[in-house]
Parts: structure tokens; C-alpha cells; sequence
């Protein structure tokens, strides 16, 4: 229901606050209009609201001081930024603080509406996230409270665990059906040729079961999307590899598991996330899995195209070698799969 929404609308010329008040009233949304931002945060610290809605030069503080200010007590406002003032920075400056928008004077009511809607599906999606995850996080709780893990017994009922979590999301999102269970075989078998450890092997393969556990955190209709993410999906995408560390992170034994997970999108360059870390800065558990992963995501049917053939998936592994890979691992990765360079073809 959209009247749920409280908008808060900050402006101090009179015409502006009383136009959005209008146009959004006539939508439906219940507008509270100021006229500087320490009451708009005096507003926020009584009645918390769904959406800001400030504009950026006002006397004594700014909308971009109030956008900080938001940022720094909670994730579960959107604020929409709108200045006069024509100047790319400020918009960077808006994105870059967690603006959800940017918008010019002078605007389309049209520019608004969509804003203002844009702003609170993200919310919403957010919101919905974070409920899932709290409620996942509490059943992981309560189902390790009594595990100590002192024996192969109790080890092996947190392996069940974690199967049906697994399992659980592959019903929720019909990509992952395989996926986890073939990434973290294949991962194992690129650990077992390099002769690392027995206790490393097992941590990179249950790594391998939980990398993408995070996801039942987020909407099927993300996931599933036939078509290109916006920006916005794309960065509760991204948030998966942090949502499946907090889930497994609490089990004492999963520490080293839970640090591959986080980094499994990391990129050898140093231009994947979320920490854009590089070459051994990521651990060697989340380098061997992001090749399998990627290995496996191109060889798979997505819901927006068909799986590529092995052999173009392995051109694409070799020709971002030292890019997206560990060159040493697709070579590794290259010699599991039966696959060795061309003549002319070699690893970087």
C-alpha cells in the first residue's frame, strides 16, 4: 500500500517543498515537508520515514551532510538528492554517500514519480533481504547452539545442515540446482592435484558448497530475472558473498571457510568485490573457487542465455588469466578438465 510510505521532504524555498508535497500527496504517499535538515533530522530521530527527498544547498547544513548523516545511522532510508546547481560532482559526490538518485532543477514531475518509486522498491528489497537473513541466520544459530563438533558424528549432522540449506536454495533459484555441489567437487579436485592439505581440501570443498548460500537472502525475482540486472539488483547481488560469510562465520570451525566464501568474486587484477583484493592477497581457497565458478556459471543454462560450449568456456578462462584468474589455477584447473594450451595458446 503506498500510503505506508512517509516521505520527508527538505527544501528551504517554500514553492519547491509545497510542490513535492502536492505531487506525491496526489500519489498517494504521506509527505512531511521542512525547511533545513537539523529539523529533518530532529524529524527522523522521532518518526523514521521510508524516503528522503532534500535538496543540496541549504544554509547551515547541507543536503549532503543530512545524506551523511542518514548513511551513518541506518541503511533502511533512500534519499533522493535535487539541486539547482547543474554540476557533475555534486552527483558523484550524492552516488558516492548512497544517494539513490540525482535529480536537477528545474525537474518533471514525471522524474520524481519514477525516482521516488525506484527508491522505495530498493528499499523494499532491501528490507524483504534482511528479514530472510535474520531469520536464516537465527535457524543456523539454533540448529549449531548444541554442535560442538567434537567427533565425526557431530561433524557430519552440520554437514547435513548445511546440505539442506543448500538444497533449500537451489529450489528457491533452479541456476543453482548442481551448482554449489559441482563448484565445490571441482574445486576439490583442482585442492587434491596440488597435494594441499587433507584439513585445506575439506574447508575449500565445503567453501564450495556454501559460496552462493547467501542468495536465499535475496528475492527469486532477482535471481531469476530473464533479463540484464539494473544497477541497483546488481548490487544486492553483490551482497550475497557477505550474506553467506555472516551465515557461516559463527561456527568457530568455518573461520578459514567463511574467508573464502567472502572473497570468492574477488578478481586476481584486483577489480572484483567487495574488497578488491589481488593476486595473494585472496586466499587460495577463494582463488580456486572463482575459477570453478565461473567455469560453471558459462557452461550452465542462465535465465538470461544458453550455456557455452567447454571449449569456449576455456578460451574464456585462458584469455582472462592473470585478469579475473590466478594464471597457475587455470593452468591447474585446465590439466583437471583434460585440457592443455594450444602451441600458440598459452596461459599468461
Amino acid at each position: 500500500m503506498i500510503g505506508a510510505d512517509k516521505i520527508l521532504i527538505v527544501d528551504d524555498e517554500e514553492c519547491i517543498r509545497d510542490t513535492l508535497t502536492q505531487l506525491l500527496q496526489m500519489e498517494g504517499y504521506d509527505c512531511i515537508p521542512v525547511d533545513n535538515a537539523e529539523k529533518a533530522i530532529d524529524r527522523l530521530n522521532d518518526d523514521p520515514c521510508s524516503l528522503v527527498i532534500s535538496d543540496i544547498k541549504m544554509e547551515r547544513m547541507s543536503g549532503l551532510d543530512l545524506l551523511r548523516h542518514v548513511r551513518e545511522n541506518t541503511e533502511d532510508i533512500e534519499v533522493i538528492l535535487i539541486t539547482a546547481y547543474d554540476q557533475p560532482n555534486y552527483g558523484m559526490e550524492a552516488l558516492k554517500h548512497g544517494a539513490f538518485n540525482f535529480i536537477t532543477k528545474p525537474f518533471h514531475s514525471y522524474e520524481i514519480l519514477l525516482s521516488v518509486k525506484g527508491a522505495l522498491e530498493k528499499r523494499q528489497l532491501h528490507l524483504k533481504s534482511k528479514t530472510i537473513q535474520a531469520d536464516t541466520e537465527k535457524r543456523i544459530r539454533e540448529k549449531t547452539l548444541s554442535l560442538r563438533l567434537r567427533n565425526e558424528e557431530k561433524h557430519q549432522l552440520l554437514i547435513n545442515i548445511i546440505k539442506t540449506m543448500v538444497t533449500s536454495l537451489e529450489a528457491k533459484d533452479k541456476y543453482t540446482e548442481g551448482h554449489s555441489r559441482r563448484v565445490a567437487d571441482n574445486a576439490l579436485r583442482i585442492a587434491d592435484y596440488m597435494g594441499l592439505p587433507q584439513k585445506l581440501q575439506e574447508e575449500i570443498h565445503l567453501a564450495g558448497l556454501l559460496h552462493d548460500i547467501g542468495k536465499i537472502g535475496i528475492h527469486e525475482n532477482i535471481l531469476n530475472k530473464p533479463s540484464k540486472l539494473t544497477n541497483s539488483e546488481f548490487s544486492i547481488i553483490k551482497e550475497h558473498p557477505l550474506i553467506s560469510e555472516k551465515i557461516v562465520a559463527p561456527i568457530p570451525q568455518f573461520k578459514r571457510v567463511a574467508r573464502m566464501i567472502r572473497h570468492h568474486h574477488e578478481f586476481y587484477d584486483g577489480s572484483g568485490y567487495p574488497d578488491r583484493l589481488k593476486g595473494e592477497e585472496i586466499p587460495l581457497g577463494a582463488r580456486i573457487l572463482v575459477v570453478v565458478d565461473a567455469y560453471d556459471a558459462m557452461t550452465s543454462d542462465r535465465p538470461y542465455r544458453k550455456a557455452l560450449s567447454k571449449d569456449q568456456a576455456v578460451q574464456i578462462l585462458k584469455r582472462n588469466s592473470g585478469i579475473q584468474f590466478d594464471p597457475k589455477l587455470v593452468e591447474v584447473y585446465l590439466k583437471v578438465l583434460g585440457v592443455s594450451p594450444g602451441e600458440n595458446d598459452t596461459i599468461h
